[in-house]
């Protein structure tokens, strides 16, 4: 049997160079810091740079879900 890797949506909160900073909506960028630029960007951006994390992180779960609730209006 066969298994598939499911494909991932680039977003910084799913790079292997992010930390949380503000859960779940800002993470620090290491690549970002390391290069003199703000390091606090959204966790659902995504630059250049960005590498597969190897370690499960709810980030961009949970960043999806709040910007969810934003878009349909519903109080958090």
């Amino acid at each position: 049997m066969k298994v598939r890797a499911e494909a991932k949506q680039k977003f910084c909160g799913n790079c292997g160079y992010h930390n949380a900073y503000d859960y779940p909506n800002l993470v620090l960028c290491w690549v970002r810091f390391s290069e003199n630029k703000n390091p606090i960007v959204k966790t659902l951006y995504c630059c250049e740079r960005w590498d597969s994390s190897s370690q499960e992180c709810h980030c961009v779960e949970e960043a999806l879900r709040v910007e969810g609730r934003k878009v349909f209006g519903v109080d958090q």
